[in-house]
């Protein structure tokens, strides 16, 4: 099992995910750690009908993906992770789960939430979490599609 590419983008499974990152990652399984959305049976359904036919898709609770990862849970798999936010990405860090480098698409702008480049907001909380990642030690990039152009987000994170 390989972890190719692991992504913070809080749409999950979607069109770019599907058309650009699975194929630059050359995933074969497609991995979404989200607590709530292993819980919940339609978007389970919809996000994997969503993926490409020759890639296989496992949603699971943050806990549970951690553990699949780092023990090999996904034999001869090239892995592409997704997680909704800065706040799971640690939790799966704390859950035992190595972290080199992580690929940051889009996480939207909402009320509460402070634009840290075109494509990233993040609510306080998600800052926090983010200056914890970064201490660890661990590259953040911010690519919006494969290929396209790379923002260093640990500068981002260190300047706030």
């Amino acid at each position: 099992m390989q972890i190719s590419l692991i992504r913070v983008d809080d749409r999950l499974i979607h069109g770019q995910v599907v058309v650009g990152w699975s194929k630059a990652s050359r995933a074969t399984r497609i991995v979404v750690a989200d607590d709530e959305v292993a819980k919940n049976e339609t978007q389970k359904t919809i996000m994997t009908y969503a993926a490409p036919r020759d890639v296989r898709v496992s949603i699971l609770s943050i806990a549970d993906a951690a553990e699949k990862l780092k023990t090999n849970g996904f034999p001869n798999d090239i892995i592409l992770l997704l997680i909704n936010s800065p706040i799971s990405l640690l939790k799966l860090i704390d859950n035992g789960l190595t972290v080199k480098k992580v690929n940051i698409g889009n996480v939207r702008i909402a009320p509460g939430r402070t634009r840290l480049t075109k494509e990233v907001a993040a609510t306080q909380e998600e800052i926090e979490a983010w200056k914890k990642i970064d201490g660890l030690g661990i590259t953040l990039e911010a690519v919006w599609l494969p290929g396209g152009a790379i923002t260093d987000f640990n500068k981002i994170i260190r300047s706030l």
